[in-house]
């Protein structure tokens, strides 16, 4: 657990506020500066008038969370890595604390940008790294910054379970996925 951070951000969509908006929490014994200048709202830290819609929006979306409904996305996301490990998945990070219903894997031999197009085309939205990363084809900084050679990082799949995902939907893709690997693999 960690007790002290200099910065926190938070996105509210991952709450299932509105998306564009967010908060951005700094210690004050960081010093910041806006990186694109301008007036002195937040002690000259960024400018512009305050979305209040979206952060109307992401208040409600913080005040509706159900805590202890994550614990069951992390149980099914511990129990859908489980099943991923079966097939002949890596887990990336592995014995790290990591967020609860975020699994990143990779397996042998099967490029993550292939097998992303797979499943798409069987009905399941994944990636290969962070949103933030998408429309490159670039390994994954942070799977390189883990020690992985470029093959190896290529290989990554992400996947991120929510509030509706159920465990009749992790067993959808745990079935679906022996023959799209074994098809990769074979081409």
């Amino acid at each position: 657990m960690i007790d002290h951070a200099d910065s926190v951000a938070l996105s509210s969509h991952k709450l299932g506020g509105p998306a564009g908006t967010g908060a951005l929490v700094v210690s004050d014994e960081l010093p910041m500066v806006a990186p694109w200048g301008g007036g002195p709202q937040e002690r000259g830290r960024r400018p512009g008038t305050e979305n209040v819609i979206g952060i109307a929006g992401f208040g409600a979306a913080a005040a509706a969370v159900d805590v202890a409904a994550w614990a069951q996305v992390a149980a099914l996301g511990d129990a859908l890595e489980a099943a991923l490990v079966a097939l002949g998945a890596r887990v990336h990070g592995a014995g790290a604390p990591r967020v609860g219903g975020t699994v990143h894997v990779g397996f042998a031999g099967v490029p993550g940008e292939l097998l992303v197009i797979a499943l798409d085309l069987a009905g399941f939205a994944t990636s290969t790294g962070a949103a933030c990363s998408s429309g490159t084809t670039a390994p994954s900084p942070m799977l390189r910054l883990m020690g992985q050679d470029e093959a190896t990082a290529r290989e990554a799949l992400r996947l991120s379970l929510g509030r509706a995902t159920t465990a009749a939907d992790t067993a959808a893709l745990i079935a679906a996925l022996p023959p799209i690997l074994a098809r990769i693999r074979a081409g």
